[in-house]
């Protein structure tokens, strides 16, 4: 706030004053005082009004500041009224008056909107659970039947389980549990689960030190992570030997899960979008791309608090690092 803008808010009250001060100063001269003392008079009426307009603003200011710089330290801001303190004076009674009123309905709505949320959630994880099951009937009927059904069928269960995962992903801290896991726990589900595709696909899959590698995290987060990341090395592939690489290292401070694969690559000039949603590349198929996947692993791997980052050489390779770091962290 600056004190002209103060002094605007005030101009009735200067007006007033100057006013005042005229009409005193010429009933002072008619009376026969000297002019020499009006003028006097009239300096020192001005300098206290203007030095009680300044401590005026000086104070104001202070409550602004103060005012400003805890609404800005909140992260819910619509929590306001609960920190402030209740105003004396009339005009700002009615403005917290306002803000009660205003809050309190904020706090309804939000509370209506988290209850329909949690509902839906309760609805999609029962609805995703009974799809399972005619999605394991078919699976196991591909098995003797059709290896493209089969195929087919467990590109339904990863679309399925897609969406119950971007579904919770914004309240991932309500659904993991924290333990104690090798590398090879998190890896080997997600290579078993592809096994016949990659075996279709003359894939080879060479994995290294991963068994005594111990991190900190949720299993079933990070199978989902792991497979989003191996379904893209899988999809994007240009080279007739083609070769997936999973390896664990055992850095200073970190644990790294490194995946690489030999296919399409990734443009540099799209390095910095991979994790954007909806994001697609330039250079690949946009048919069965929907822009969600490395999206959702990066908002994952975020909640979770471990790293991930993406290199890559156009038609050459992609190298996806996922890096924990060492220690129970978490569980502390």
């Amino acid at each position: 706030m600056m004190f002209l803008e103060y002094l605007e808010e005030k101009i009735f009250y200067i007006i007033i004053s100057f006013v005042f001060t005229l009409f005193l100063s010429i009933y002072l001269l008619l009376i026969g005082i000297d002019s020499s003392v009006v003028i006097l008079l009239v300096i020192l009426i001005m300098v206290f009004i203007f030095i009680s307009l300044l401590v005026s603003y000086l104070l104001i200011k202070k409550r602004y500041e103060k005012m400003i710089n805890l609404v800005d330290s909140l992260d819910e801001k619509y929590l306001i009224k609960e920190v402030i303190d209740k105003p004396k004076n009339l005009e700002n009674r009615a403005y917290y008056y306002a803000l009660d009123k205003a809050c309190k309905a904020l706090n309804d709505k939000l509370s209506d909107v988290e209850n329909s949320k949690e509902e839906y959630l309760d609805f999609l994880d029962s609805f995703i659970h009974e799809i399972k099951t005619p999605i394991s009937a078919l699976s196991l009927y591909a098995d003797n039947n059709d290896k493209k059904i089969k195929e087919e069928v467990l590109k339904i269960s990863r679309l399925v389980d897609k969406m119950l995962f971007y579904a919770k992903s914004d309240v991932v801290e309500k659904d993991y549990f924290i333990k104690e896991v090798t590398l090879a726990d998190l890896v080997h589900p997600v290579l078993l689960e592809y096994k016949n595709y990659l075996l279709n696909y003359s894939f080879k899959v060479e994995v290294k030190n991963l068994d005594n590698l111990v991190v900190y995290t949720d299993i079933k987060w990070l199978n989902f992570i792991i497979e989003q990341i191996l379904n893209n090395s899988l999809k994007y592939q240009n080279k007739k030997e083609r070769i997936v690489r999973i390896k664990g290292i055992d850095d200073k401070n970190n644990i790294k899960l490194v995946i690489y694969d030999n296919g399409v690559g990734i443009k540099e000039s799209d390095l910095s979008k991979v994790f954007e949603k909806g994001f697609t590349g330039s250079n690949r198929s946009k048919k069965n791309a929907s822009g969600i996947g490395l999206y959702l692993v990066k908002k994952l791997c975020d909640k979770l608090g471990i790293d991930i980052k993406i290199e890559s050489v156009y038609l050459k390779y992609t190298k996806v690092i996922i890096t924990f770091p060492k220690g129970n962290y978490f569980i502390k």
